[in-house]
C-alpha cells in the first residue's frame, strides 16, 4: 500500500509531467511508476484529457509543489483504508496540491474508467462570477456597466466618468460642481467591481453589495452607504474625513485600507492598516491595524483576527479559516448565483482552505468534497447539500 511520501512524490512526478519539466531521472522515475499499472496511465489521462486543462495550463507554472503538500497535509490525512481506494487518495492529493498551491482548481476531477479506457465526463457546470454591476446615476438613468468601455461626456466635452475593464472611475474636476444628488453602484449575484470615487478613494465591491454615494462631497466629510461587503482604501484629507454608514453603524477615517461585510444579520469591519472609528449606538470605538470590529444586535465585539480572511475575496480567492460548511456555501451561493439546500443536519465541523474564485463551481464543490467528505450534487443552479452519511 502507498505511503503518504510516496503519495506526495507521485503527486509531484504527475504535475512536473504536466509541466513538461521532469529532469531525466525523473522521467525514469516516471515512466516506471506510470507502466506498473494501467489504472497509473488512466489517472494521468484523465488529468490530461479534463475539457478545461488546456485552457488553464498556464497556472501550473506557479505551481510551489513543496508548500502545496504542506498545505494540503494539514487539511487531508492520507489513511489508505478499505473503502477509499489509493488512486482516489492519489488523485485528491494530487489535485489539492494544484488547487491549494496555484489556488485554482485546473481539474474537474470527473473522468469515468470503463473497460480499462479512459471516458471523460460532460458533467453540468457553472462558471464563477465576473466583472458585472449596474450604476444608478442621480438623474435616474441606469447604466449596466457588465463587460462594458465607456464615457460619459459632460456639456463642455470632457469626460465626467468612464468605465473600462472592470474599473469605474469619475473626473473630479467635472463632478466638483455637479448638483447634488446620489448615485449607486449595484452588483448582482456572481458580479463584483470596483469604483474609483471622485476623491480618489479606491472601492471593491463584492457580489450582492451596493455603495450609495454622492455626485459630489461637500466641503466637511465624504460620507457613503454600503450594503453587502467592500473593501476600501481610502485617500487621505484630514479636512475630510471618510464616512461609512451601515445597518445602524458608521465607520469614520481620515485615510486607511479596511474592509466591512454586512451579510448575514451582522457586520464585521476589519481594519488592515491606519486607524478607524467605529460607532454604534452613539458609542464610537477605535481599532487597530489587524483588528476586526465585529457588531451583532447592537452589541459591539473588537478583537485580533486573520485579516487575510477578510479580504481574500477582493484578492480573487476563497480563504476558509474554521469555517462552517454553511458559511462556505453562503459565498459561494453569492459568487456562483445558484440556491442551496440542505439535506440532513448541518454538521458542526470546521473547514480550512483555499480555493481561487475563477475555479467552476464543479470544480469548487470537489475540492470541498474531498477535503469534507460531505456530498454535493448539482441541477440547474441549485446545489444540494447532503449531510446524511
Amino acid at each position: 500500500m502507498e505511503t503518504q511520501n510516496n503519495f506526495k512524490r507521485t503527486s509531484e512526478l504527475i504535475i512536473k509531467f504536466l509541466k513538461k519539466e521532469l529532469s531525466v531521472q525523473e522521467e525514469k522515475e516516471f515512466q516506471q511508476w506510470l507502466n506498473a499499472s494501467p489504472e497509473n496511465t488512466a489517472l494521468v489521462e484523465s488529468f490530461r484529457n479534463t475539457t478545461h486543462v488546456q485552457k488553464e495550463i498556464n497556472y501550473l507554472s506557479a505551481v510551489d509543489i513543496n508548500q502545496g503538500w504542506a498545505d494540503v497535509s494539514k487539511q487531508i490525512a492520507v489513511k489508505p483504508t478499505k473503502t477509499l481506494a489509493w488512486s482516489k487518495i492519489l488523485r485528491y492529493s494530487a489535485a489539492a496540491i494544484l488547487i491549494v498551491s496555484v489556488g485554482f482548481g485546473v481539474y474537474t476531477f470527473n473522468a469515468k474508467i470503463k473497460s480499462g479506457n479512459n471516458e471523460t465526463a460532460a458533467v453540468h457546470d457553472i462558471m464563477p462570477g465576473s466583472k458585472k454591476a449596474v450604476l444608478q446615476l442621480a438623474d435616474g438613468s441606469v447604466i449596466d456597466l457588465s463587460d462594458a468601455n465607456l464615457s460619459l461626456v459632460g456639456k463642455n466635452g470632457k469626460p465626467t466618468m468612464w468605465a473600462k475593464k472592470g474599473v469605474l472611475a469619475f473626473n473630479p474636476e467635472e463632478n466638483r460642481n455637479n448638483r447634488k444628488g446620489y448615485n449607486l453602484l449595484k452588483t448582482p449575484r456572481a458580479g463584483e467591481y470596483k469604483m474609483i470615487l471622485p476623491d480618489g478613494t479606491k472601492v471593491w465591491l463584492n457580489a450582492v453589495s451596493s455603495l450609495r454615494f454622492p455626485t459630489s462631497f461637500n466641503k466637511s466629510e465624504r460620507r457613503v452607504e454600503l450594503t453587502g461587503e467592500a473593501y476600501f482604501e481610502v485617500a487621505h484629507n484630514k479636512d475630510m474625513p471618510f464616512k461609512v454608514a451601515f445597518n445602524k453603524t458608521e465607520v469614520e477615517v481620515l485615510g486607511t485600507h479596511f474592509n466591512i461585510s454586512t451579510f448575514s444579520g451582522k457586520s464585521k469591519t476589519t481594519l488592515i492598516e491606519g486607524s478607524v472609528k467605529v460607532t454604534e449606538g452613539g458609542k464610537p470605538q477605535l481599532l487597530k491595524p489587524g483588528e476586526e470590529a465585529v457588531v451583532n444586535n447592537g452589541a459591539v465585539n473588537i478583537h485580533k483576527t486573520d485579516t487575510y480572511k477578510s479580504i481574500a475575496w477582493k484578492e480573487g480567492a476563497f480563504y476558509f479559516k474554521e469555517d462552517l460548511m454553511t458559511d462556505i456555501m453562503n459565498q459561494l451561493f453569492r459568487w456562483y448565483d445558484v440556491e442551496i439546500i440542505y439535506k440532513g443536519n448541518p454538521d458542526t465541523k470546521r473547514y480550512s482552505g483555499n480555493i481561487r474564485r475563477q475555479a467552476t463551481l464543479n470544480q469548487a464543490l470537489e475540492m470541498l468534497n474531498a477535503v469534507s467528505g460531505t456530498k454535493f450534487s448539482l441541477e440547474g443552479r441549485t446545489v444540494t447539500v447532503d449531510f446524511n452519511k
